[in-house]
């Protein structure tokens, strides 16, 4: 049935080849005086598609943008200054170097600064176009009561922000800051007495914001000036001659220049224009447009094989779980004899991930533990235990105590698991990576660092990282646990027994890891 299938799957394959090809030649014979109509219509789209990337960045770059200036609105020294009406020192002190620091850290904002609500600056910290950035000193600082952002920030409502128009900043212009466009966002300052007492500014760096953008793409403002990038990075500002009347669309400039365009409200109540200029490509010889439109077929081909290749990868997955759904019905025995391990097994399971997570963020194990890895684990914990479908329940479901031979046949539970899974693994060629995790956590979760576990008497990095990890888990979650023959201790006891064993029973790496994230671990227990 299999191979028909297949046979029926190839015939298919080859006669839509064979379609492609017979159109190809239709093309080839009828399609030259269509090329070049094909070709506007493909460059119009890939233009659009251009555009609306630019537009996504800029809405989510301003939306920064406003994000930054209320978080700095909020930092406990900015309310602090404000609500002693900016006469603490200390707190003017440390919203300057909190500024500063911000500042160095993210080189678009040009300025940061507070005013006062006589209009004196209280605070300025300038990013300078040259890489620098400073602290202004208290003798530079100014009046800017009767500058317009001043005096339409200081009438707005607690949390509204005030937008400028991209300007040239020439409030402040120097040989820096010559044609070197920004933005001004403003909001209003508060004291925890609900009174106004002043407003703090963040200036952006339009420049900033063009790099981001997609090759030659350039702004227009809500004033009529285009800004673009030069070629060594400097920004043109000029005066523009387009009228762009609908909020998206083109400009026929001539026969083979168009302008797209679309409008962009960057910040509430503020927008500009991106465009990209698009040219048409005149139509060359015949052998050049017959080469670009093999391209688009083989592109065609190309397509299809790929969807090919991913019915086989959804094929493959639908494998994988049937596969995972037989291999954890051995697990559903295990839980069915023992309702307690059910749980035990969840848990531990919670715990892997959790301990995989903070071990991954240690250099040594950075590369070793990926993203796939901490799946695989995930899955394969569960299979630890199923080698106790072989115990027997006298011995398994026993209340009390095991006796020193009962010990020793539940000790086969590691055995029989591991040979339960390397059968399966073996007799159907199986290659999941978290059937050999899981065959190696059942056989060597037992072991101990120091070489004193069972049964195989593995020593440090002899056992495999996957048992490593999941002996921890296995023996927090023991300690946890309440049993007829003892009872539950507490977190903290589990957590000084643990480290009590590091080097011994467990890898000392591992036990680092655990005390980094041993609260995630009292919050599973206390959850599942």
């Amino acid at each position: 049935m299999g191979k028909r299938r297949l046979l029926k799957q190839n015939k298919i394959f080859i006669s839509i080849i064979a379609v492609l090809f017979i159109l190809f030649g239709f093309t080839l014979y009828f399609g030259s005086n269509q090329i070049y109509e094909k070709e506007a219509q493909w460059q119009h789209g890939n233009t659009v598609a251009r555009l609306l990337s630019g537009k996504e960045i800029i809405e989510k770059y301003f939306a920064e943008f406003r994000h930054n200036l209320f978080f700095l609105r909020d930092l406990p020294s900015t309310i602090g200054s404000v609500d002693s009406n900016f006469e603490s020192t200390p707190y003017k002190n440390e919203t300057a170097e909190i500024f500063h620091s911000f500042a160095k850290a993210f080189r678009q904002y040009a300025q940061i600064g507070i005013i006062n609500s006589s209009g004196w600056e209280i605070l300025r910290v300038d990013n300078k176009h040259d890489g620098t950035s400073l602290i202004v000193s208290d003798s530079n600082l100014k009046n800017k009561e009767y500058q317009n952002y001043f005096q339409e920030t200081i009438q707005l409502d607690k949390d509204r922000i005030y937008a400028s128009p991209i300007h040239l900043n020439l409030e402040q212009r120097n040989a820096d800051t010559s044609n070197v466009p920004i933005v001004r966002l403003a909001t209003p300052l508060f004291n925890s007495k609900n009174e106004k007492k002043g407003i703090l500014t963040l200036d952006l760096y339009i420049s900033k914001v063009l790099k981001l953008l997609p090759e030659n793409m350039f702004i227009q403002t809500e004033e009529g000036n285009i800004l673009s990038l030069k070629p060594d990075g400097t920004i043109n500002f000029y005066k523009s001659n387009y009228v762009f009347q609908d909020s998206s669309g083109w400009l026929h400039l001539s026969e083979v220049e168009t302008i797209h365009y679309s409008n962009v409200e960057f910040l509430p109540g503020r927008r500009f224009v991106i465009a990209i200029h698009h040219s048409h490509p005149m139509l060359k010889a015949a052998l050049q447009k017959l080469m670009l439109l093999s391209v688009i077929l083989l592109a065609s081909f190309l397509c299809l094989i790929l969807i090919i290749g991913y019915l086989n990868v959804v094929r493959f997955r639908e494998l994988i779980g049937a596969q995972k759904a037989i291999i954890f019905s051995l697990v559903e025995l295990t839980e069915r004899r023992d309702p307690e391990t059910g749980r035990h097994l969840e848990r531990t399971k919670n715990y892997t991930v959790a301990l995989t997570e903070q071990l991954r963020r240690n250099k040594k194990y950075r590369k070793r533990i990926t993203t796939e890895f901490i799946e695989d684990i995930s899955d394969a914990a569960p299979l630890h235990d199923v080698g106790k479908v072989g115990i027997r329940d006298s011995i398994l479901l026993k209340e009390s105590k095991l006796t020193r031979e009962e010990y020793e046949e539940m000790k086969e539970h590691v055995r029989i698991g591991k040979q339960v899974l390397q059968d399966a693994i073996d007799k159907f060629k199986l290659k999941q990576p978290f059937l050999f995790l899981g065959r190696n956590i059942c056989a060597y979760h037992h072991e101990k660092y120091d070489g004193k576990g069972y049964l195989e008497g593995l020593k440090g990095q002899e056992i495999p990282l996957e048992a490593r990890i999941f002996a921890l888990c296995d023996v927090y979650d023991a300690i946890r646990s309440k049993r007829s023959y003892k009872g539950a201790l507490t977190h903290e006891e589990a957590v000084e027994r643990i480290k009590s064993d590091s080097g011994k029973q467990f890898d000392p790496d591992i036990v680092d890891a655990f005390l980094k994230t041993e609260k995630k671990f009292a919050q599973i227990c206390n959850t599942k």
